[in-house]
């Protein structure tokens, strides 16, 4: 993950926790990136997944895998694999390229 799209996720996350402070807790950070080769391979014996989406937002019996990308930026493919898996098992995948449509999306989700 860029250092834009950690701002990225930083700025979207605080927006969520400040406007919707009744949901905090619902939406959750998925640890993607090992601090070294030792704790990446426990992390990996843990269960920890390549390409999983950056964050994941659960409501309403549902989970909406929220992948945070710069403008210009990409997904991996191994996050292109992961997604069309879990597309596969019925569940929601959402590239967010802006904290505009971070919010978009968001209120979408929650308003139905």
């Amino acid at each position: 993950m860029t250092q834009l799209e950690e701002r990225l996720q930083e700025d979207c996350y605080l927006w969520f926790h400040n406007t919707h402070p009744s949901y905090r807790g619902l939406l959750c950070y998925n640890l993607n990136n090992s601090a070294n080769r030792i704790q990446g391979a426990k992390n990996k014996g843990m269960g920890l997944q390549s390409g999983r989406s950056d964050m994941v937002f659960y409501f309403n019996s549902r989970a909406y895998m929220i992948e945070m990308k710069t403008e210009d930026g990409s997904q991996s493919p191994d996050q292109i694999k992961w997604e069309k898996l879990i597309k596969a098992q019925g569940f929601n995948y959402i590239v967010v390229r802006s904290k505009q449509e971070f919010i978009l999306e968001i209120t979408k989700i929650i308003n139905g």
